[in-house]
């Protein structure tokens, strides 16, 4: 009983942050037709559909303990991020863990820059790559699959809300990002690369930049990173 109660108030307080959110996504980016269109087409497609319960029901099937990690960046948050991080049309990023696929498409559509989104849950690549095909986004894809095992040499920026990963598998995506190009950014959520750091990579970082940001669940840190 405790456990319902306990979902039931987070659940209640994230429907009313997200309708919140939705609002200010309303009156901010919907005069972008193009934008509007994806976003209520992608919406619409999980009316009946709980991310969340998607996400939860995976990760349980997966034997994972902790099922409820599931979380996307609000979109004026990530204008924000954006914004601090001075991403530009001649950016290549990737979005690792990129759920419903939301924040490719406002990056695509107001960054105007090339996104790879990468999900391990095959409905979300799906259902994404249905709104990619409907409304012909060109600079926009969607791929299935452990971003552990992905290749980001033509990255110049790395998106990683990974709030919940463990040290392992930081770890070995240092070691991935190490083989991008001297001027790359990663943007990581509520820590730094630099604590992860082994000595043969410390020189390899460097921590340009820091601010908060908003999310659904409060505050966070978000880091700014340059690969040297």
């Amino acid at each position: 009983m405790l456990e319902f109660l306990k979902l039931l108030w987070v659940r209640a307080t994230t429907f009313f942050y997200e309708a919140l959110e939705f609002i200010k996504v309303v009156f901010r980016f919907y005069p972008n037709k193009k934008f509007r269109q994806q976003d209520l087409s992608l919406l619409r497609s999980y009316l009946f559909l709980n991310p969340y319960r998607i996400c939860k029901e995976y990760l349980i099937r997966q034997g994972e303990e902790d099922p409820y990690v599931y979380g996307e960046t609000p979109l004026t948050t990530l204008a924000q991020i954006a914004k601090e991080c001075k991403l530009n049309a001649q950016d290549v990023v990737y979005e690792l863990g990129c759920g419903r696929g939301r924040s490719c498409f406002w990056l695509g559509a107001f960054v105007n820059c090339r996104v790879t989104g990468i999900e391990q849950i095959d409905i979300f690549v799906v259902k994404a790559n249905q709104i990619k095909t409907k409304y012909t986004v060109e600079n926009v894809r969607f791929s299935s699959g452990n971003f552990l095992e992905f290749n980001y040499k033509d990255a110049t920026v790395i998106y990683l809300y990974g709030t919940c990963l463990e040290e392992a598998t930081i770890m070995h995506l240092i070691k991935k990002f190490a083989k991008m190009a001297p001027g790359s950014k990663i943007i990581t959520i509520s820590y730094p690369l630099t604590d992860y750091l082994e000595l043969q990579n410390w020189a390899l970082f460097e921590l340009v930049h820091t601010f908060q940001a908003p999310f659904v669940w409060g505050w966070a840190d978000v880091y700014l990173h340059v690969r040297r």
